[in-house]
């Protein structure tokens, strides 16, 4: 009988022993699981925050790219404007170097029509003296005057065995002469002719002095073959020298 509650006593004594001892292994382990839990849930809170850094992070680089891409944009609107300014330009410039062009080839142009005008107009000019023979007349009639002292006669178109220059072409030409007198008392002069027409007549009374001048000139329009020349009126006098002191000039000033 004691045998038997010895035995009794020894089982409840295991028996709460092992109850103890499984009480505190699963208080154990449930320490360990609720450690766990609270890893579990740091963890995901710093999941939940990482991935709302990653979420801020993300939006602020999307903003940021969003402002790149604005002020790209501006800039990308002033170098358009500043091209489309640049491109005007160009072509301003290009418009201004076209009418230089053309205004050079004009130039270039009429340049070439001058020359053409010089080398084929003919060159028309002459100067001649009167004589060395000093004093001439007075005669009783009219006298066409013959200046024999060549100094210029391009184109050969004064003739000084008549007196008379004769137009080769029909223009406008330039007519000058002058006219000398050293003999007291007595009329000097000179009348141009055009064709048959009077066209000047020059003349002044020498009375007492002793040298005495008359000039003058004029342009006249001449056709081709018309004639000028200079003709000494009746009972004047006229004088030259080797001093060349009556000259008869003319040219041509343009053709028509």
């Amino acid at each position: 009988m004691k045998i038997q509650q010895n035995l009794l006593f020894f089982l409840e004594m295991e028996t709460v022993r092992i109850c103890v001892f499984l009480l505190l292994f699963l208080s154990q382990t449930w320490a360990e699981t609720d450690e766990l839990q609270m890893v579990d849930m740091k963890q995901d809170v710093g999941r939940d925050n990482s991935k709302c850094n990653i979420t801020v992070n993300f939006w602020a680089e999307l903003k940021e790219l969003r402002d790149m891409v604005i002020t790209s944009k501006s800039k990308i609107e002033k170098l358009e404007e500043e091209k489309s300014e640049l491109l005007s330009r160009v072509t301003t410039n290009e418009n201004k170097v076209a009418l230089s062009d053309a205004r050079l080839s004009a130039s270039e142009s009429e340049t070439e029509e001058l020359k053409r005008q010089i080398t084929e107009t003919p060159k028309v000019a002459f100067s001649v003296g009167l004589t060395d023979a000093r004093e001439i007349g007075p005669f009783n009639t009219e006298i066409t005057l013959k200046f024999s002292k060549v100094f210029t006669n391009f184109g050969q178109a004064y003739n000084t065995h008549t007196g008379v220059f004769t137009a080769p072409l029909r223009g406008v030409y330039y007519f000058r002469f002058t006219g000398f007198s050293v003999k007291t008392n007595h009329w000097f002069g000179v009348i141009l002719y055009h064709n048959n027409k009077r066209v000047s007549w020059n003349t002044d009374y020498n009375d007492d002095v002793f040298y005495a001048s008359i000039s003058n000139g004029l342009p006249l329009e001449l056709e081709k073959g018309d004639v000028v020349y200079l003709v000494l009126p009746s009972n004047h006098v006229k004088y030259d020298d080797s001093y060349n002191r009556t000259v008869f000039s003319g040219f041509l000033i343009f053709p028509l």
